[in-house]
This record gives structure tokens, sequence and C-alpha cells, in this order.
């Protein structure tokens, strides 16, 4: 499921976000921790979905875990 372009098309700021979308952040959530927007979170959110072409959340948690982004034993801090 590894797929090494789409890995290398995400930029530094969106791998944050795939990391805390994975550990069920919510948009309100990942803005605050990352200082920004809560709309400003919600674009990145649905830029990475197209990008990767993914439907939903579920699957982008998913292929956080297949590249190995995320463990699948996660522990939201």
């Amino acid at each position: 499921m590894t797929n090494v372009n789409n890995l290398n098309s995400i930029t530094r700021r969106e791998r944050e976000i795939i990391v805390l979308v994975a550990e069920a952040y919510t948009n309100k959530e990942i803005a605050k921790k990352l200082g920004m927007s809560r709309r400003t979170a919600d674009t990145h959110r649905a830029n990475i979905l197209k990008k990767l072409k993914l439907p939903n959340s579920v699957a982008l948690t998913r292929w956080a875990v297949a590249n190995q982004l995320v463990s699948s034993n996660y522990c939201k801090s």
C-alpha cells in the first residue's frame, strides 16, 4: 500500500496534520495545537485527501499506518 510518489508529495506540515488526524484530533484541536485557524486546518485536511485521492479521514488514517507515519497503537495526548 505504500506509494513512494504519494509519500514524497506530502509536505512537512501535511505530515504533521496527517499524524494528528490519525490520532483522532478534530480540526479545531489540530488548529489549536499547530497555531492556525480552524479553517486552515479544514483546508489542509481537504487538500491532503485530494492529493492522496482518499475519500475520508478513516482512509487517511489507514494510509498513515501503511506508510509508517503513525503506529497502529496510538495515544492521543
